[in-house]
């Protein structure tokens, strides 16, 4: 079932995110849904609920995106990584805790995007990049997550009887 959920998760808010928000940036990025997404199910669910997510977003953004094919899989692996492990640390102390993942992995994401982007031949400038992208990113994703996560822990509920259970 969550394999179903995650192509629908991944579809639809890659369309958005690659069509309507791309003309409503704050602080001139635009919120990434399926980052938040992928970072909010691996948080709240096992790792491998997350790692599906992440590569079938991957895939799905990669379809839309100008880089290199397979970027967006490796950086959504990354951050579904580490969200799961700071999730399922904190999910027996605190649910709301949870929380704490969303910047911690949208920055390992955008710190693993860049390295990538980096061995495909793009120069790296850390400064232009903290200042331009990731900063506002942060703000924006780390913003956009108590809403994504609220949403998905409903759903996780929905489909499972003890979404909060540690594994």
């Amino acid at each position: 079932m969550a394999v179903y959920l995650g192509i629908a998760v991944a579809l639809v808010g890659t369309l958005l995110q690659s069509t309507v928000l791309r003309d409503y940036a704050v602080a001139g990025v635009h919120p990434d849904l399926v980052l938040v997404a992928v970072i909010g199910w691996a948080a709240l669910r096992n790792v491998e609920d997350g790692l599906v997510w992440a590569a079938i977003g991957g895939v799905t953004l990669d379809l839309f995106s100008a880089g290199p094919f397979g970027l967006s899989v490796l950086g959504l692996t990354a951050a579904a990584l580490v969200a799961w492990a700071i999730g399922h640390r904190v999910r027996a102390l605190n649910q709301p805790l949870v929380l704490v993942a969303v910047p911690v992995a949208v920055l390992v994401h955008y710190v693993v995007e860049a390295i990538g982007l980096t061995f495909a031949g793009a120069p790296l400038q850390p400064i232009a990049l903290a200042q331009a992208v990731l900063g506002p990113a942060l703000l924006v994703d780390t913003a956009a997550g108590p809403f994504v996560l609220v949403a998905l822990a409903w759903l996780s509920h929905a489909i499972t009887p003890a979404p909060w259970s540690p594994r």
